[in-house]
């Protein structure tokens, strides 16, 4: 009975120095391709090798933990093994006065208490370390990809296959290496070993995909590569961020005693391609546990597990095989490329499905030819605005501005002629490659400043839409002329800037800002047109539209400050110019009144004179037909008229030789004479 205790205990610990050997040659072989894949990266440049080798190096962490954890293991199985002998001796009652001292039952489980230690504080903090290593690298090397600008691969298409060579070795290495390890962790006593297998499968996937980004770009397409070196950083960040969802999941994971207990750092996600079949363990289990009864073992899923394999390879072959199809949106044309040289440059295929040749050898590149396409030049706008209402000169119209030099006009001063400015304009004839440079970029010192010749000149931000159409395909991105560009856009867009620039540099901000819209407008459409031409891109300039001509957001308070206190002086003088017309005209319809009178008067009189002259006449010839009839007829027609309202009695006496007046003022008391006669008032007076 003691020999096989000690034949099984020998076996387990031959077992656990198999595994720890095994740790250990793999934490070597991580930190070996860590130095030559950061080697081979750093001689060919390729971004995909480089962030690969610190994908390797990251291994290294997990293998070390299981190298100490089967070391540990074998140590607590080695104590066991002892403590089985002493206590077999002790029932046997031999002499074990060797071991009889007062610390013997307290030394006798030392290794087993320090793994347990081990796998309750030392497994999660090594986890921990996982996690900062991948997620902070995996960060690290995705902005550093993002970063750089050129890819070096352009310039060592020399060296790419020997690197591709490496990497298919380390990619090789590393399969066998992994499926060792994962076939070694079915048994129930290396079953940790998942972990640092599904790991190494990783770099061995990710190392055949470099090798096909290296063989590709060789044949001149290194953007997959780059593709790839982002697909590598995310990939380590996905596993970080896994393996703490692992450890906060754990926290609350009830421990069963005797049941092994996945660590934290063994990816489930690697799991799956290291070892698929688990999927459907995992999944008929589930299903046995709903279902009350064993479903795993009905033909059907027997069926499914052992055809899912050619059904994934059949699905695979035809999702490659709808590569053969291409369809072309609307609006748009395609160029059919076979190994990037174009078929139908002159005839593009028209909106509509499309066959070629599966992918890589064929391709159809999708061009908006019958679409209106825009340059937002000097800004950048939002995605979208909240309202339509007028914006201040004190509010950011856009989500980035770039400031143009402009020429400011001194009131006391001449006219700014091309030859003040010729030389800042010259200044500002910089070749962009598709961006706006860093030197439009407004700083905090946004103050005027004066060139050699004396012209000041400030900071304007213009905005301009350049709305244009693609007329030519072949001459937009396949010309053979030596004129074919690897980004159009980005080059008409330098042209834009190019001559906004120079345009803005020989005009004023007050023609800008004011009635010179529209010129401006008209000018950089020819302008813009012309250098398009003269480059042979293929484009046609349909508009070119001003946004917006304000200062900068910085300056604007002053600005309108400057801008009110013309306003206002303007204000007052058109105040004064109106003052001065409204008195002028006042003074002159006064003028004219009093003239029309004085005309008026003079006519008045004159014909007032005349027909005094004439009635004196006429009365002269009255007086000599009638004699005193006609003077008696005038007095009396005299009385009538200015006493109207008056009775009144002539009375013919005979020895009287003068009129006698008398006026009876008393009030009237009793009827007159005539009252009785029944005759009208105006008779009586009569």
């Amino acid at each position: 009975m003691v020999l096989d205790v000690i034949e099984l205990d020998a076996h387990m610990n031959l077992s656990f120095k198999r595994a720890e050997r095994l740790s250990l040659v793999a934490f070597l072989l991580h930190g070996l391709f860590f130095m030559l894949a950061l080697w081979v990266g750093n001689a060919v440049g390729s971004l995909a090798v480089r962030v690969e080798a610190w994908h390797f190096l990251g291994g290294s962490i997990i293998w070390l933990i299981l190298l100490l954890q089967f070391r540990q293991r074998r140590m607590a199985q080695e104590e066991h093994r002892d403590v089985e002998q002493y206590n077999q001796l002790r029932r046997q009652g031999k002499d074990t006065s060797v071991f009889e001292s007062s610390s013997v039952e307290g030394s006798l489980h030392i290794a087993q208490r320090r793994l347990v230690w081990m796998e309750k504080y030392l497994i999660p903090i090594f986890a921990i370390l996982t996690v900062v290593y991948l997620v902070g690298i995996g960060l690290w090397k995705y902005y550093w990809v993002r970063a750089v600008d050129y890819n070096m691969l352009i310039d060592q298409r020399d060296a790419v296959l020997s690197a591709a060579a490496y990497i298919a070795g380390f990619a090789l290495v590393s399969f066998l290496f992994s499926r060792y390890a994962v076939g070694m962790s079915q048994q129930e006593q290396w079953r940790p070993l998942r972990a640092g297998g599904s790991y190494l499968l990783s770099n061995a996937l990710i190392c055949f995909a470099t090798t096909v980004a290296l063989l590709v770009a060789d044949g001149g397409y290194p953007l997959f590569e780059r593709v790839l070196a982002y697909v590598i950083a995310a990939v380590m960040i996905v596993i970080g961020i896994e393996v703490i969802l692992n450890l906060v999941l754990d926290a609350y994971r009830p421990r069963v005693k005797g049941v092994y207990h996945r660590a934290p750092y063994e990816s489930r996600i690697l799991g799956l391609f290291s070892e698929p079949g688990g999927i459907f363990r995992t999944a008929a289990h589930a299903l046995d546990y709903q279902f009350g009864f064993k479903v795993s073992d009905t033909w059907f899923f027997q069926l499914l597990s052992r055809a899912v394999v050619p059904l994934l390879i059949a699905m695979t072959l035809v999702l490659y095989l709808m590569t053969t199809l291409a369809i072309v949106e609307p609006g748009n044309v395609g160029v059919l490329e076979r190994f990037g040289e174009p078929l139908n440059a002159a005839s593009p295929y028209e909106p509509g499905l499309h066959l070629k040749y599966p992918w890589p050898i064929d391709r159809i590149r999708s061009f908006p030819m019958k679409q209106l396409q825009t340059l937002e030049i000097g800004f950048e706008s939002f995605e979208r605005r909240e309202d339509n209402r007028p914006v201040l000169w004190s509010v950011q119209h856009w989500k980035n501005e770039y400031p143009f030099m402009v020429a400011v006009i001194q009131e006391d001063s001449d006219a700014v002629t091309p030859a003040d400015v010729v030389d800042v304009a010259d200044a500002c004839d910089v070749a962009y490659e598709g961006l706006v440079p860093e030197s439009l970029a407004m700083e905090d010192d946004s103050e005027a400043f004066t060139s050699d010749s004396g012209t000041n000149f400030d900071l304007l931000i213009i905005a301009l839409s350049v709305h244009y159409l693609i007329e030519d395909v072949e001459q937009y991105a396949y010309a053979d002329n030596g004129s074919c560009y690897r980004d159009t856009r980005s080059l008409l867009e330098g042209i834009c800037y190019r001559q906004a620039i120079r345009y803005a540099a020989h005009s004023d901000i007050q023609t800008l800002m004011g009635p010179g819209r529209y010129e401006t407008t008209q000018f950089l459409e020819q302008a813009i047109q012309a250098e398009v031409e003269r480059y042979g891109l293929g484009i046609k300039v349909v508009f070119v539209g001003l946004d917006s001509v304000h200062p900068h957001l910085q300056v604007a308070p002053s600005f309108e400050t400057v801008i009110s206190a013309f306003q206002n002086r303007q204000a007052v003088v058109l105040t004064a110019q109106g003052e001065s017309s409204e008195t002028l005209a006042f003074a002159e319809s006064a003028s004219d009144i009093r003239l029309a009178r004085a005309q008026a008067y003079a006519e008045r009189r004159s014909l007032t004179t005349q027909a005094i002259s004439e009635r004196f006449r006429q009365q002269c010839l009255a007086y000599e037909l009638g004699g005193n009839v006609y003077l008696m007829r005038e007095y009396l027609s005299v009385l009538d008229e200015y006493l109207p309202a008056m009775r009144k009695y002539v009375f013919i006496a005979d020895n009287v030789d003068s009129w006698v007046y008398e006026l009876d003022l008393q009030e009237k008391l009793q009827p007159d004479l005539f009252s009785g006669l029944g005759l009208p008032e105006q008779e009586n007076s009569q």
